[in-house]
């Protein structure tokens, strides 16, 4: 049942309706048979969605269903080969002498008569079969033959009439509501303690998740607490990856950490602003000890972990408040269906629904689903409705979206790109009704199943050697095969060549090396994804594959070559070639006018050849929604490459990467192999000038090229890289930018090494990211980068939420300076710069910026960092060499300071709450008022000041030698300072000794005392 029958008997209905008015139906002589289908089809569509509900209380009615079932896959395969080879027929009568390399068949020839003769009568024994499964069909009540006919059984029922309209269409019940309104009050009042626990008790699938994350999506819980942080618990989760899991949901770094305490101590940093903890499904408390423990420190700000369990002793041994979710009463239950039923839906749409979930349900449980991927699974099945003007995929894409709407999916917290079923009892139902067609083998599982057709195989933990998981018969009838964490498996030769059928075949992160010459053979196949494996050659053969749609080749670093017979594929809408080593792409790519996605297109040849593609290729791609371009200087003309692409969403645009000191050295050193000593002098003067001159050139013909190109407004992502010209194109300058981008929401301008003055990027609307990036060339950042001038006031990025300055070797002047009458970042939230050594100070204009966080590293000419009045959050400082003074942030709460060893002045750091020093071995002495003071032996004067004029600090983090922790030591040097604080932890940068001290809770913890 992994197919709802209803809908695929419609599916098949339209395509059997579509192939009989097409020429191939024509040519081959079939066209009574396949009308004679169709009435067939129409009779049992009839009745057949009355009876699919039926099949799991008769098993009578199971066993037509099963038939019929099989009936519609085999016209499935079967309309496709009709498709293929009547194509074929009617090309061999066009043919000129010179044969088209468009022309491939999966089939050993045969002859078109005796092929129309095959084919004829394969639809005949179809349509014998579904007669012969009409007439057993069990008998039904009068009118219920009729699909057409409406069932008002809605009408019957007061409730319904009492909610349909008055009630908007919501994924949760009255009652739950009810309960979200008594917890969120009780959740946001100020207790006793801490940290409050409150548990959602209830039986399994009673609505404790759907509960706890209606409380987690609640606005007052967001507008209260900063940090919200959701697990999903599980039986093998340790307690290292359930720590990792909360400090990276805080949104720290835990890096490479492996070690218990060292987590520990991450996670109270984390825990630094208010916090509220959802730990799902929790069934054993023990995991959460160190959690209740640490989070009650001083240090930590207040907050809330809810958890959800089925046992009340598990909230009880927490001390948890405890709700407890019991069964919906009737009416609850009838106003909360009544909210979800829409009689008015299209049923085709909600079968496909019905579908695409229970396509969810291949995957195996550890594994978490790709959105990616799963959205092109569905189309390659067949199971995605086109809606009107509308893509496949974006059709598929709202499929997505209501799972998740639904509570049948939910996004992983950690990833927005992929997502997991949302509940174990989901899967199971899923998995149950599609037992009967779904085989899923877990390492060398040695399998016996009954399954006579089994239609689709998922593969976890497989070793090398792939001995026949399911016998050969059973691989004739499989349509998909997936492997998850399987990188051992090296051939699948024999899978492939007994599995005719498959459409789907999945072989990422697999070793697999070569393809056999027989996937040209699987002429139904329509998604093939290689990506992250050994492969080093495609066949030749895959132009065979005339129904492909969806080819991924991501990360295969060992392929070097595509085949020409890639052109042949002109049902390709998906292509996928980043990271792989090719050094071309064969022309004709601009032939496979469905693409809609194509990412990695190398333009033109490492050889200067004549075959790779160029820009002028893609002129006839109009349906393109994501574009991917590189080595772009390439190129000989860009003046139509990008004309005609109404709907282009994501523009990654990229030239080559510039040659590293070691590459040009290793090229220099091969030139000068076989010249003489004598003319050395005389080759190296002429090198800097041809190398001047050549310098010259390449910028010039790279502007040239990127100012002929014309993005279309619809833009709305936008990568520039590589980039060697001096001025940036004129597309992307001028005043009327913002009327040139009206939707772009992100853009990232890379490695544009050569540029010496920024674009007026404020005029840009709809700009929430922004990212420069290895900019070396640009000295000063002005006010023109804003986009406002006295002549136009206005608002300067008015959306941008997030700003990076990366890498900028030379900027030594950055000026945010406004009139009063403009306004300036109103919504930026995030700033950081990394790797600026030249500049010298922070803008002015910043002051008047509501900052969240603000992370400055590598900034090594930067002297003070002060007047930042609303700053709030957090202020990172790593590896400024330069940097003495920080002061007058008063609404800062949290200051972290890496390895800035000549800081001497902190203060006007009211608020601040959390204080985090990071000492690397590299840092042994510290310079204060002219005077060096060695760690080893004390701390800064300025830090003792600050300690003492900051009231609210509650925890101070130290990372540093063993021999200043020693110093911290009740009775050191320094426990003067450390025991002011309420809270504090120190660790040697090895990470083998620590400190933890609680001043209220009197906890003094240390294994530093000995000398070992």
């Amino acid at each position: 049942m992994a197919m709802v029958l209803d809908s695929f008997i419609k599916r098949c209905r339209a395509s059997l309706q579509d192939f009989a008015g097409q020429d191939a139906c024509a040519a081959l002589g079939v066209g009574d048979d396949v009308r004679a289908l169709l009435a067939t089809l129409s009779r049992i569509d009839a009745i057949v969605s009355h009876d699919e509900r039926r099949r799991i209380l008769t098993a009578k009615v199971d066993a037509w269903v099963a038939q019929v079932k099989d009936a519609m896959y085999d016209i499935d395969d079967a309309i496709d080969v009709c498709v293929v080879e009547g194509g074929k027929i009617l090309d061999d009568d066009d043919r000129p002498p010179t044969p088209k390399v468009r022309c491939f068949s999966c089939f050993k020839p045969a002859g078109p008569r005796k092929f129309r003769h095959e084919i004829g009568f394969t639809i005949r024994d179809i349509d014998l079969r579904l007669r012969e499964v009409e007439e057993e069909m069990p008998r039904l009540p009068a009118g219920s033959r009729h699909s057409d006919a409406k069932r008002d059984w809605f009408s019957h029922n007061s409730v319904y009439n009492n909610f349909y309209y008055t009630v908007k269409p919501q994924a949760v019940g009255s009652q739950v509501q009810k309960a979200v309104g008594g917890l969120v009050p009780r959740m946001l009042r100020e207790g006793k303690k801490k940290v409050d626990v409150f548990a959602i008790v209830g039986a399994v699938g009673i609505g404790k998740t759907t509960l706890a994350r209606e409380i987690y999506n609640d606005d007052r819980i967001t507008e209260n607490f900063p940090i919200c942080v959701w697990v999903k618990m599980s039986k093998d989760l340790s307690e290292v990856a359930f720590l990792k899991k909360i400090i990276t949901g805080a949104g720290a770094n835990v890096g490479d950490t492996e070690n218990r305490e060292d987590l520990l101590g991450l996670l109270s940093s984390a825990l630094s602003k208010r916090f509220l903890i959802v730990l799902d499904d929790l069934d054993n408390a023990g995991i959460c000890d160190n959690l209740l423990k640490d989070s009650s420190g001083d240090g930590v700000a207040r907050g809330r972990i809810l958890i959800t369990t089925r046992t009340e002793e598990v909230a009880t041994s927490m001390k948890a408040t405890i709700h407890r979710v019991d069964k919906m009463d009737t009416k609850n239950a009838w106003e909360l269906l009544c909210k979800q039923v829409d009689p008015e839906r299209d049923s085709e749409e909600l079968a496909a629904l019905k579908d695409c979930f229970l396509h969810c349900s291949l995957y195996p449980e550890e594994c978490p689903i790709q959105r990616f991927d799963l959205v092109r699974h569905w189309i390659a099945e067949g199971i995605v409705n086109a809606g009107d003007n509308k893509l496949l995929e974006e059709s598929a894409e709202e499929y997505y979206i209501e799972l998740i709407s639904r509570n049948l999916l939910q996004p992983d917290p950690d990833n927005v790109e992929q997502c997991w079923i949302t509940h174990d009892l989901l899967r199971s139902l899923a998995r149950f009704l599609i037992e009967d067609e779904n085989i899923l083998i877990y390492g060398q599982q040695k399998l016996s199943t009954s399954l006579s057709k089994p239609r689709h195989l998922t593969l976890c933990n497989m070793e090398n050697s792939l001995e026949d998981p399911i016998s050969l018969k059973q691989q004739m009838s499989i349509r998909s095969v997936m492997f998850f964490k399987s990188p051992n498996v090296r051939a699948i030769d024999i899978l492939v060549e007994s599995a005719p059928c498959l459409r789907v075949l999945d072989l990422s992160k697999t070793s697999i090396e070569a393809l056999p010459k027989s996937i040209g053979n699987l002429v139904h196949l329509r998604y093939l994804n290689l990506d992250g494996t050994e492969v080093r050659d495609i066949p030749s053969s895959i132009g065979f594959l005339m129904n492909l749609q969806t080819l991924s080749l991501q990360g295969c670093q060992r392929l070097q070559r595509l085949p020409w017979s890639i052109k042949a594929l002109l049902e390709l809408r998906c292509l996928r070639l980043e990271g792989a080593s090719l050094s071309y792409v064969p022309k004709g790519v601009g032939e496979l006018k469905h693409l809609n996605y194509l990412s990695g297109l190398i333009i033109g040849h490492d050889n200067n050849g004549p075959e790779g593609c160029d820009l002028d290729d893609l002129k006839a791609l109009s349906e393109l929604r994501h574009l991917h371009i590189e080595s772009l200087d390439r190129a000989t003309s860009g003046a139509i490459a990008l004309a005609n692409k109404p709907f282009l969403k994501d523009l990654y645009l990229s030239e080559q990467a510039p040659v590293t000191e070691e590459q040009q050295q290793k090229e220099e050193q091969e030139s000068q192999e076989n010249k003489d000593e004598k003319g050395k002098e005389e080759d190296e003067g002429q090198k800097v000038s041809n190398g001047q001159c050549s310098g010259e050139k390449l910028a010039e013909a790279s502007e040239k090229i990127w100012n002929e190109l014309t993005p279309p407004k619809s833009l709305e992502k936008l990568v520039i890289k590589n980039y060697k010209g001096v001025r940036f194109p004129s597309w992307i300058k001028g005043p009327k930018l913002g009327t040139s981008f009206p939707s772009l929401a992100l853009l990232d301008l890379e490695n544009c090494m050569s540029c010496t003055k920024l674009p007026s990027l404020g005029l840009l609307n709809q700009l929430q990211f922004l990212q420069i990036s290895n900019a070396d060339s640009i000295v000063t950042i002005s006010s023109e980068f804003l986009g406002t001038t006295v002549d136009s006031p206005g608002t300067s990025f008015p959306k941008l939420q997030v700003l990076k300055l990366r890498n900028m070797k030379k900027l030594e002047e950055w000026s945010l300076t406004v009139e009063e009458t403009q306004i300036l970042l109103p919504r930026l939230k995030s700033l950081h710069i990394q790797s600026c050594p030249k500049l010298k100070a922070l803008p002015e204009g910043l002051k008047h910026v509501a900052l969240s966080e603000l992370h400055v590293e590598g900034a090594y000419s930067l002297t003070e960092i002060r007047n930042l009045p609303k700053l709030s959050d957090e202020l990172h400082l790593k590896d400024n060499k330069a940097l003495q003074r920080i002061s007058n942030l008063p609404m800062l709460r949290s200051l972290i300071i890496d390895d800035c060893s000549k800081l001497k002045h902190v203060a006007g750091l009211d608020a601040l709450q959390h204080l985090r020093l990071v000492f690397p071995p590299s840092t042994e002495t510290f310079y204060f008022e002219e005077l060096i003071i060695f760690w080893s032996i004390a701390f800064p004067r300025w830090l003792e000041q600050l300690i003492q004029k900051c009231k609210g600090l509650r925890r101070f983090e130290l990372q540093c030698s063993l021999s200043l922790l020693r110093s911290c030591l009740d009775g050191g040097k320094n426990w003067h300072i450390v025991q002011q604080i309420p809270e504090v932890r120190i660790i040697s940068c090895d990470g083998n000794r620590y400190i933890r001290y609680n001043k209220n809770r009197r906890i003094y913890e240390t294994n530093a005392q000995s000398e070992e």
